[in-house]
């Protein structure tokens, strides 16, 4: 099947549930996304590269927070640059004082964590204190490995468990060989082996990287384990929001993203967070990368939305138009 038709049939089936949930004919008069919210079984989002901004600070951040709580998100998963040494990192406020990012928040230690706690940006695992800012170790299906910067985390939402193993993977230094360990990589593996994975259990596996994509640095043999286990794969460091294809999986096997970032975008890329609406019956991730220059959220165009079947492809989704 051609992406096109591949898009066409994803369109119009989100449509149809959509509609079937929200009161048929009537349902064009209300939102598209509100009427995409309804449809989903339940939300959560990404983010990335903020340099500790947050609603006090930026609107772009205020927007996404507020997008958030619109959309009943059960969590978001930060993708590591969350603060910056010598800026203001009012970001670690919201963290202490807002008692739902303090419980609902999942940060990636990467270099801006690295050089903020520790030495410098390639102070591998310094960053590891943010992890306490949030007390990750203290929540049920939590475990932070012995360096304090790596953590398997297995979230539970009404009938699904999503399932988040989070290396360390710094882009300082230069050399993924030092970067990113080979005991990270091993234990990443070897967690993944041990999700005994079901139709209601996401595996999400995010890593910051060096040059905005990671799983090409890895072994093919670990490689293939990704391929076979993960549903979604995170990176970030570029600020460029995109789909990462892996050769001979493009659209088979984990939907990898790039997740941009929300207030310091690159050229070409928009000030933005992602979105995942987990759809039920047929089970579908529908992932978009929401524009927050704009005022207001809207359905994402194809360059900037995916579906990923659980289990099954990857199609193209413009839900624009």
């Amino acid at each position: 099947m051609s992406i096109l038709r591949r898009n066409a049939a994803i369109i119009a089936s989100i449509v149809l549930i959509a509609m079937s949930l929200c009161g048929g004919a009537f349902a064009e008069t209300i939102d598209q996304v509100k009427l995409l919210d309804r449809s989903a079984a339940f939300t959560f989002s990404i983010m990335s590269d903020n340099k500790g901004d947050s609603p006090a600070s930026r609107q772009e951040f205020a927007r996404m927070a507020l997008w958030i709580k619109e959309a009943d998100c059960k969590f978001v998963i930060g993708m590591g640059d969350l603060v910056k040494k010598g800026f203001r990192n009012d970001f670690l406020d919201l963290l202490k004082s807002d008692n739902w990012w303090h419980s609902h928040f999942y940060p990636c230690v990467a270099d801006g964590e690295n050089e903020y706690y520790g030495k410098g940006q390639d102070d591998w695992g310094a960053g590891a204190p943010i992890l306490d800012t949030v007390d990750l170790r203290s929540r049920d299906g939590v475990t932070v490995r012995p360096n304090g910067c790596e953590y398997y985390a297995k979230v539970r939402v009404r009938s699904y468990t999503v399932h988040i193993v989070m290396p360390h993977f710094s882009d300082s230094p230069p050399d993924p060989a030092i970067a990113f360990r080979a005991e990270s990589r091993q234990w990443m593996v070897d967690t993944l082996k041990s999700i005994k994975k079901g139709p209601r259990d996401i595996v999400v596996v995010g890593a910051h990287s060096i040059s905005g994509s990671w799983i090409e640095v890895l072994s093919n043999n670990h490689r293939q384990v990704l391929i076979d286990k993960a549903d979604l794969v995170l990176s970030a460091t570029t600020h460029f929001w995109q789909k990462i294809d892996t050769k001979g999986h493009e659209w088979e096997g984990p939907l990898c993203i790039n997740t941009g970032s929300v207030t310091y975008p690159a050229p070409g890329s928009k000030p933005g967070y992602v979105q995942v609406r987990v759809m039920d019956n047929p089970r579908w991730l529908v992932v978009e990368y929401v524009d927050c220059a704009a005022e207001k959220r809207a359905v994402q165009p194809a360059e900037r939305c995916y579906v990923k079947e659980i289990g099954g492809p990857i199609y193209a989704a413009d839900l624009a138009h």
